[in-house]
């Protein structure tokens, strides 16, 4: 397991390896920047995205029918399992041969005592932290709530709203970001 701070820095020098440190954070490009290949692909609803690692090819596999800011989660949470998660060798699960890293269940489900399942509740939260971090990047996040209010500590549902949409995440992922950043939340 890494250290949140580990994370955060693993995000950040992809970020500057891309000369993608900018709002909203072009994750395609990183992606691609990183060497893997993308599909957009119909799946099921309960699937967000998939990583398939084949030989020297790396793929990241993201629902079609998903909202354009929940695919860009999905794929920097696959970047994150790439990064923190694989280690050498074809993986992918889907049925039989090859292990796909997956999101499925809640902590605790079934799903991750599976012998399929080669992720566990601890892996997605890293994944999840290492896509925060990407997509939502503490100084870009910081220097915008700076511009708007100078010297304010609290930022209310008006604010919450105009970061997501500046930085394309949903207002849950941003507002699950600004309070592990430390941003008090005032929605009185």
């Amino acid at each position: 397991m890494k250290s949140a701070n580990e994370i955060a820095e693993l995000a950040d020098r992809l970020l500057r390896d891309a000369n993608a440190v900018s709002i909203p954070v072009d994750v395609e490009f990183i992606a691609r920047n990183c060497g893997v290949l993308l599909h957009e692909e119909a799946l099921e609803d309960e699937i967000s995205g998939m990583l398939v690692v084949k030989e020297d090819t790396k793929h990241i596999i993201y629902n079609a029918g998903h909202h354009e800011n929940r695919q860009r989660f999905s794929i920097a949470h696959e970047l994150g399992h790439l990064y923190l998660h694989h280690d050498d060798g074809d993986q992918l699960f889907v049925d039989t041969k090859m292990a796909v890293y997956h999101r499925a269940g809640a902590p605790g489900a079934a799903v991750y005592a599976d012998k399929a399942s080669i992720t566990t509740p601890g892996d997605e939260r890293e994944a999840n932290h290492f896509a925060s971090c990407l997509l939502m990047p503490a100084d870009l996040l910081r220097n915008s709530i700076e511009s708007c209010h100078p010297g304010v500590d609290a930022i209310d549902e008006f604010d919450v709203s105009f970061l997501a949409m500046s930085f394309k995440v949903s207002e849950q992922a941003m507002l699950i970001r600004l309070q592990k950043l430390g941003w008090k939340t005032d929605f009185s």
